[in-house]
């Protein structure tokens, strides 16, 4: 996990986008090994943009945008560019750092029907305001130029649109550089259209106010209360008055193995004690962590043995450009040795069919018995899609909310690594094993993530009255109004 904590630190703890000058054979070896990384050790290169294709756009690349590169930062927006069409959400290019963050565009934003709108009620703009224009670029092209900077697995958008939310003022920044002050054109909602200049904020001051947003819903923050622990990685409940049912709120797999099933065990007691009868379990802010939580989680709710996994698998035994890593999990040569061993090769594929977590997915003594449902969004990823994907799989477990960040029938994972190009400093963090996934129903297109059995999607009436339809959706659902 430290290498998650690397990757955030640089994105949110450090300003981006530094000036760096390069010359043309600087740009050309930092493209060389952007472009060695990806053909010789991504996994999954082909499965979404075939090689063919992939040898046009490296053409096109080298024949033409190449030429009109100058700096890092021109840099970084071409392999953003570029890394969309790997269609990897755990994929990223990060820019290179500076020491600190500027001021950055202040508002919230929510992305409601591809339109963005106000997600706090201050800085002069009302709650669920329509943000028309920001200096004078149209809120439709804004949210397409930002699109490349999010990766996601396959073809889903919904990941980008919330990765654009929680962190719209450093792409922003990314994208049009510093900027003093923004001159926003918003409509109200009554239908008036105002304008109004902003100025730029500290990072800090923005981040104060995340608890504003109307979309983290006020509906229920009054059961939460202090249920809701410090660590974002703990998992917590509250208990709906009336109903019966408990809400198990598990945000993040990224707390270790032990402390999770511990603290699970715990809340376990919880319900017990309040002999709840139905249980909501929301990892809509599920980003993953130890795959080993998800099953912890899983078999919590299952009634018999279940699966995840049909085979992981890498293209290459050594690591490619390897004197630009800066951060892997262990040395690459023993992770093949001690993880793949028992691999077959196939097509230049080491394959490994035998899932060793399997055992674990067995379902607990003590396991909930009443119903279940669980709700996903966007920002479900990885293994918070393990879990999702497990419950998919179970017929008694409906899936609210709207698909998953992470993708249904594969990803890539394991063994994530961190890379920095020597001229430019660009960061790039890639995945070398595909995961193929164990699904019972395959009529989803490829390219999607988890679907849920019922979408229901946040309307702005919703955003400006801090509901959440979702979870009432559930509740409802569970309770048989539904």
């Amino acid at each position: 996990m430290k290498i998650i904590g690397l990757l955030l630190g640089s994105l949110f703890s450090f300003a981006s986008l530094a000036q760096i000058p390069l010359t043309p054979q600087q740009i050309q070896q930092d493209y060389q090994i952007f472009k060695n990384v990806l053909t010789q050790g991504h996994p999954s290169l082909y499965v979404y943009t075939s090689e063919a294709d992939w040898e046009q756009i490296f053409e096109r690349f080298e024949q033409e945008e190449i030429k009109t590169i100058k700096t890092a930062s021109d840099l970084f927006k071409a392999f953003s560019r570029l890394a969309n069409y790997v269609k990897d959400g755990h994929f990223r290019v990060l820019p290179p750092t500076m020491e600190k963050v500027p001021p950055l565009f202040p508002i919230w934003v929510k992305i409601i029907n591809e339109k963005l709108y106000a997600d706090t009620d201050d800085l002069g703009i009302p709650v669920g305001a329509e943000l028309v224009t920001i200096n004078k670029v149209e809120g439709k092209e804004l949210l397409q130029r930002l699109m490349k900077y999010p990766t996601t697995d396959g073809y889903n958008r919904t990941k980008k649109y919330r990765q654009i939310e929680n962190e719209f003022g450093i792409l922003y920044l990314y994208e049009f550089g510093y900027q003093k002050d923004f001159e926003v054109i918003y409509k109200t909602p009554d239908g008036s259209v105002k304008n109004r200049t902003i100025p730029s904020k500290s990072f800090q001051s923005i981040g104060k106010r995340y608890r504003q947003r109307n979309s983290l819903f006020k509906e229920y923050r009054h059961l939460v209360g202090k249920k809701r622990p410090k660590d974002p990685r703990l998992p917590y409940v509250y208990f709906i008055p009336n109903t019966k049912t408990a809400v198990l709120a598990v945000n993040s797999f990224a707390l270790e193995p032990k402390a999770f099933k511990s603290r699970l065990i715990a809340l376990q007691k919880q319900i017990r004690k309040k002999r709840a009868k139905n249980l909501i379990i929301d990892v809509r802010q599920n980003i993953g962590g130890y795959r080993a939580n998800a099953i912890t989680l899983f078999s919590y709710v299952s009634s018999t043995p279940f699966k995840q996994r049909t085979s992981e698998s890498i293209i290459t035994q050594e690591l490619p450009e390897s004197q630009y890593a800066v951060h892997t999990m262990s040395d690459y040569a023993k992770f093949v040795k001690m993880y793949f061993g028992p691999a077959k090769k196939l097509d230049e594929r080491w394959v490994l069919t035998v899932d060793r977590a399997e055992p674990m997915m067995q379902p607990q003594k003590k396991r909930f018995k009443g119903k279940v449902c669980v709700l996903i969004g966007g920002r479900t990823f990885s293994a918070g899609v393990a879990f999702a994907l497990s419950a998919k799989n179970d017929a008694n477990i409906p899936l609210i909310g709207e698909e998953t960040g992470g993708g249904y029938y594969m990803h890539t994972g394991q063994y994530p690594v961190l890379y920095k190009l020597p001229h430019s400093r660009i960061f790039v963090n890639m995945s070398l094993v595909q995961i193929n996934k164990f699904v019972k129903d395959k009529t989803a297109p490829l390219g999607s993530g988890v679907l849920p059995d019922h979408a229901i999607e946040l309307t702005r009436e919703d955003l400006i009255k801090s509901k959440d339809t979702q979870l009432n959706y559930a509740l409802q659902l569970i309770q048989g109004k539904k």
